[in-house]
């Protein structure tokens, strides 16, 4: 059981990635004289919710976003009994957890 979530997971994660570049693109109205809009897209990293289950498989529980600009995600998540602060980049590798001390239940 375990196994097949993981393929699944693997699979959805190598489907977003080839359609990533695209699909998220952050796009921002810039004003202009004349009141004209131009839209420049800049590139971003992957969903929340792609980050998020790229996290419980690496065996993190109760995640919450504590902030969720880039270039830097913050989150506060559970392992193994102990509560950690992470930092994400962009695509969810965490660069650095202080620990935060026990889990609540």
């Amino acid at each position: 059981m375990k196994m097949t979530a993981i393929a699944i997971a693997t699979v959805t994660g190598l489907l977003f990635m080839a359609n990533a570049p695209q699909a998220y693109a952050k796009k921002t109205d810039h004003h202009h004289k004349g009141g004209h809009h131009k839209v420049h897209k800049k590139q971003g990293g992957v969903a929340l919710p792609i980050i998020r289950q790229k996290l419980k498989l690496s065996g993190y529980k109760q995640i919450v976003y504590t902030d969720r600009k880039l270039p830097v995600y913050k989150a506060r998540a559970c392992k193994n009994g102990k509560q950690f602060s992470l930092r994400l980049n962009g695509w969810g590798k965490v660069i650095s957890r202080a620990r935060l001390g026990k889990c609540r239940a």
